[in-house]
């Protein structure tokens, strides 16, 4: 029951999911009496056969380090929902508790997929034409060329998830776009890249890039991958904010600010970060969902969504299946 918000924003998000998808079933892993008094207090009583509180006194915490977690947190919320998708009681997991904890005790508890060499994290994100899929976001900081060919790999699946598309671009996100940028681990991928039948490769795509449609999936390492999101989401937020802001004293600024107020709510209705919350765990034997640790009930829900995408479209199966030897 991690995240700034704990279990406040992930109860009523829970209600929500029931409500919205009558063959599904929940388990809610933490501190029972917690749990009970939220679930008394957002009137599940609709739902309340299809949802189970399995009581969890430890809890990770975001101060926790992946190496404590592992060693002194085997029996928390966190770890023992990883064991019911490990011994097939869940279909997936979603949780907004900490990332280190979480990809240490995902490979600890469900192993990764045989083949791959380090996992990823990685979400659709809104783009011009349709949606493109970023990876890595955070998991892997110094990535080799062999790394972000097999991140190409499972992004692409991933996408096909998401999309239904069966060809997908790829592109590597660079400095520029231009062959001769870049590191020289970037460059020596774009050529694996390119020798790889598997990939329809696009080439080097610079920040902006990601959002106009150009790609299908973007590969990156996970420091590149993780300043990208949250740099969009920061200006995403503050255009929110400024759209906001009226000059109350001018009519001229107060009637265009209204106009603009109009388009904007439209346009941040479409983008707004909660409706893209959740990243994909990928590479590890099970569905797991990363949910930002700041997340709403609104944000937390959509992450659930995406849960349910990978859990019915079996996500770990077909990357098992793709990236077999």
């Amino acid at each position: 029951m991690g995240g700034d918000l704990g279990p406040r924003s992930v109860v009523p998000a829970c209600i929500r999911f029931l409500q919205r998808f009558p063959l599904a079933s929940l388990k809610l892993y933490g501190p029972a009496p917690q749990l009970q008094d939220l679930l008394r207090e957002f009137h599940s009583t609709s739902v309340a056969d299809r949802l189970e509180v399995v009581p969890c006194e430890q809890v990770v915490t975001q101060e926790c380090n992946p190496v404590h977690a592992l060693r002194r947190k085997r029996d928390s919320s966190m770890a023992c929902a990883l064991k019911a998708v490990a011994d097939g009681e869940a279909d997936a997991m979603v949780t907004s508790g900490n990332t280190g904890a979480l990809l240490a005790l995902s490979r600890s508890i469900l192993g990764t997929i045989e083949g791959v060499r380090r996992p990823a994290l990685g979400k659709s994100l809104p783009a011009e034409a349709g949606s493109c899929f970023l990876l890595d976001l955070g998991a892997n900081i110094d990535c080799s060329a062999e790394d972000l060919v097999q991140f190409a790999r499972m992004g692409v699946e991933a996408q096909r998830v998401h999309t239904g598309k069966r060809q997908l671009k790829v592109a590597l996100l660079n400095i520029g776009a231009e062959p001769h940028k870049g590191t020289e681990e970037i460059r020596r991928a774009a050529e694996l890249f390119e020798s790889e039948s598997s990939i329809d490769y696009f080439g080097f795509v610079e920040g902006h890039d990601i959002f106009t449609g150009v790609a299908d999936v973007v590969v990156c390492d996970g420091l590149m991958g993780n300043v990208a999101m949250k740099s969009a989401e920061g200006v995403i937020r503050l255009m929110g904010q400024k759209a906001f802001t009226i000059e109350r004293k001018n009519p001229f600024k107060r009637f265009f600010g209204q106009l603009a107020i109009k388009l904007l709510r439209k346009w941040r209705t479409q983008v707004e970060p909660a409706r893209y919350n959740g990243a994909s765990f990928l590479g590890v034997k099970g569905n797991v969902i990363k949910s930002h640790g700041g997340a709403s009930s609104e944000a937390f829900y959509r992450a659930m969504i995406t849960a349910k995408e990978c859990a019915e479209a079996d996500l770990a199966g077909r990357l098992s299946r793709a990236l077999a030897p």
